[in-house]
């Protein structure tokens, strides 16, 4: 941990705005995650900042707070993403920065956002300070605010998929027992992955037998609520409104994805037992895909009209396969227990994906392996 007067090295300082910028992880979307770290002119720590809770100051102000026009001359700040031009919930923090007596302010990545998109680097260098592009570490640059990236790029949601699984691949065994392949710091870790994401995917099958409550359960977020989206092409959840996670989640905050060729027959407002079923969730009707299941490119450009920006797929093979094949899936979080439960008595987790030749194989970008007590979390970019 950096302390006030340390001498710190560009790289250094850049990886530490890193780090202060996961601390807004789950509380600033739709903005990005951001950190900056500020050093004075010669090259010692001042302070840290990062981006707390969207409409809130952003990384820049946080990191200001407190400092004087004195310890500011000639300083260097390090910003985890280009500073904003435009105005919007908070002042820009480029002309913030512009009427500073700063040195040179080094940023990791430029904007995609076209309100900013170069302009808040500009509007600092008109002012006479130098400003630089960080060249290095520019993949976990990218990871700190991938869920934004992917928005303003390609104008749909991130997608991560979620497995915990034994050595060997498998979920659970044959049976449905699944309870507990991972321990308890994984599942914790679990929450808070749902926690950072906008909505909970699950699978009808997994529902079904699992009957969980997917709501976040995680001391960093004692009030947050997730939104959940069940894949069921037949509507067949509907039909039992006792499950928990009807009883656990608000019905506006619960979309079941259902095939649009479904017969109204077979629909959720005929489904009527304990509760009136129609009032139980909102249904999304998606095309069925060429090779089976839903079409989840569909789904997710629906999803984003909605307004989500970030999806966790948690449960089952099924789910998870989908999003692979269709190689509609981002990010792997793979949660991997010290354990064999064996190909004859397992169930895989990626039965739904078929791999043709070892050319085609799917390989993990800048995969990184966690500790989690005796489980490993693996994680890495997919498509």
């Amino acid at each position: 941990m950096s302390v006030l007067g340390e001498h710190l090295t560009d790289d250094q300082a850049m990886n530490l705005a890193m780090l202060e910028a996961e601390k807004g992880a789950g509380f600033v979307s739709p903005n990005p995650m951001v950190g900056c770290v500020i050093l004075d002119s010669h090259g010692r720590f001042l302070s840290k900042g990062y981006h707390k809770i969207f409409g809130g100051p952003h990384a820049e102000i946080n990191a200001l707070e407190g400092l004087s026009l004195e310890q500011l001359e000639s300083a260097r700040v390090f910003v985890t993403l280009e500073p904003c031009a435009h105005e919007g919930k908070t002042p820009s923090c480029a002309k913030a920065l512009a009427r500073l007596p700063l040195k040179e302010v080094i940023y990791g990545l430029v904007d995609p956002n076209p309100l900013v998109a170069g302009s808040g680097a500009n509007i600092i260098s008109e002012a006479g300070i130098k400003t630089t592009l960080y060249n290095k570490n520019h993949e976990n640059l990218e990871e700190v605010c991938e869920h934004f990236l992917m928005n303003f790029r390609s104008q749909r949601p991130f997608v991560s998929v979620k497995i915990a699984s034994s050595l060997d691949g498998q979920l659970g065994l044959k049976t449905g027992e699944s309870k507990w392949i991972t321990g308890e710091v994984s599942r914790q870790k679990s929450r808070y992955l749902r926690a950072i994401h906008d909505v909970t995917v699950v699978g009808k099958n997994t529902l079904l037998m699992d009957d969980p409550q997917l709501n976040i359960r995680h001391d960093n977020f004692p009030e947050k609520e997730n939104k959940i989206l069940i894949l069921d092409s037949t509507g067949e959840c509907l039909k039992f409104p006792g499950l928990r996670i009807f009883e656990t989640h608000r019905p506006e905050n619960i979309f079941v994805a259902v095939s649009d060729s479904m017969n109204h027959a077979e629909g959720p407002a005929e489904n009527k037992t304990e509760r009136d079923s129609s009032s139980l969730a909102q249904v999304l009707k998606v095309q069925r895909h060429p090779q089976g299941g839903l079409n989840l490119n569909e789904l997710l450009r629906k999803l984003w009209k909605l307004g989500v920006k970030s999806v966790f797929v948690e449960g089952g093979a099924q789910a998870v396969s989908s999003f692979i094949e269709q190689k509609e899936a981002h990010r792997l979080y793979l949660f991997q227990a010290p354990i064999l439960l064996g190909a004859n008595s397992g169930k895989p987790w990626s039965e739904g994906v078929s791999i043709k030749k070892m050319s085609d194989r799917i390989s993990l970008k800048n995969p990184k392996i966690q500790r989690l007590e005796s489980d490993l979390l693996i994680t890495g970019r997919l498509f």
